[in-house]
């Protein structure tokens, strides 16, 4: 019996290491998109804490200095939410983005796959056709003497 070679199999080992590496970028797309989340959150917790020391100073004595400073600050966290929130979109854009290429490259390799696979049972029954005129002949040529 002789051995069975895909003859797609080069194709067929680029498909499956294209996936890996779709796979390994997925990966570190989503943890640069975790770590973008977890900073807008500080953020936000920060311009929080800031708006309640503003409340707080507030109910107390404060000077036109404090209420500049205080309104400043409120404006540059505002700003600075504002731009980690398009970033936390654009690196969620970028995993959906590589969730798709993902997609589409299990799709190809289940395709060559599959074509491996038919072509497999193709060889198989082939063979069996083989084995099988094989023992005819050796049982004719021993029915023959």
């Amino acid at each position: 019996m002789a051995k069975f070679q895909f003859r797609l199999q080069n194709i067929l080992s680029v498909k499956e290491k294209f996936e890996e590496q779709k796979r390994m970028e997925l990966s570190n797309a989503n943890q640069l998109l975790e770590i973008e989340e977890r900073r807008l959150t500080q953020l936000i917790t920060l311009r929080d804490n800031n708006n309640n020391l503003y409340k707080k100073m507030v109910s107390d004595r404060i000077t036109v200095k404090d209420i500049r400073d205080f309104g400043e600050k409120n404006k540059y966290y505002t700003n600075v939410v504002l731009e980690q929130n398009i970033t936390v979109t654009k690196a969620n854009s970028r995993v959906e983005s590589i969730r798709d290429e993902l997609k589409e490259a299990l799709i190809e390799k289940k395709m060559y796959e599959k074509l491996k696979e038919n072509a497999y049972e193709e060889y198989y029954k082939e063979e069996c056709k083989e084995e099988q005129k094989h023992l005819d002949e050796i049982v004719s040529y021993k029915y023959r003497k």
